[in-house]
């Protein structure tokens, strides 16, 4: 029988502090309550071959990843280091030079067996985020934060994605740290 996936929340976020080829490193992975939805939609470009009167090959090639991630607020503390503001008296300040991090986004989905699905998104470039409130009409309506990234591969290892489920990854603490690289798995 087949397994049914529902439900998200464990919103994590860790900045990418360095992608090289020898390693990437990674800050240590914030929580981000009050996860609302993602959506995640890979970008490939599909081409055909034909060669002795038919279709000889299919050619995919990866572009960029984008994210919709939708949370009930993204706390002014996580903006300044997402996006570089700067604060001065308990004002924050963004500019038009302030540099925006790189960041790896984690999280959790209930399946139907009872587990979860773990993934770790490894390196997206987030957008400035919208503004958007509305009045109060007769009843409060919740007004969500929402970040737009854009993925792509690890320099490091080519790895844009990682994935499992809690009956595949034992006592692995999924949020400890941005899972990125097959070396930080011990299998027994």
């Amino acid at each position: 029988m087949g397994k049914v996936v529902h439900g998200l929340d464990m919103f994590h976020v860790a900045t990418v502090t360095s992608d090289e080829k020898a390693s990437a490193v990674f800050a240590k992975p914030e929580p981000l309550v009050g996860a609302v939805n993602v959506s995640v939609n890979p970008n490939t470009e599909r081409n055909s071959f034909y060669a002795d009167n038919q279709l000889y090959a299919v050619l995919d090639a990866m572009g960029d990843i984008d994210m919709d991630l939708e949370a009930a607020d993204l706390p002014f503390a996580l903006q300044k280091k997402i996006f570089g503001h700067s604060e001065q008296g308990g004002v924050q300040f963004a500019n038009v030079n302030d540099i925006t991090a790189e960041l790896a986004i984690g999280f959790r989905a209930k399946t139907s067996s009872g587990g979860y699905r773990y993934y770790w998104f490894l390196k997206g470039k987030p957008e400035l985020i919208p503004i958007e409130h509305q009045t109060d009409e007769g009843n409060a309506t919740p007004q969500t934060a929402k970040l737009k990234l854009k993925f792509m591969p690890l320099f490091h290892n080519g790895n844009w994605k990682a994935q499992a489920e809690s009956t595949e990854i034992g006592s692995l603490d999924w949020f400890e740290e941005v899972i990125y690289d097959k070396s930080q798995i011990t299998t027994p």
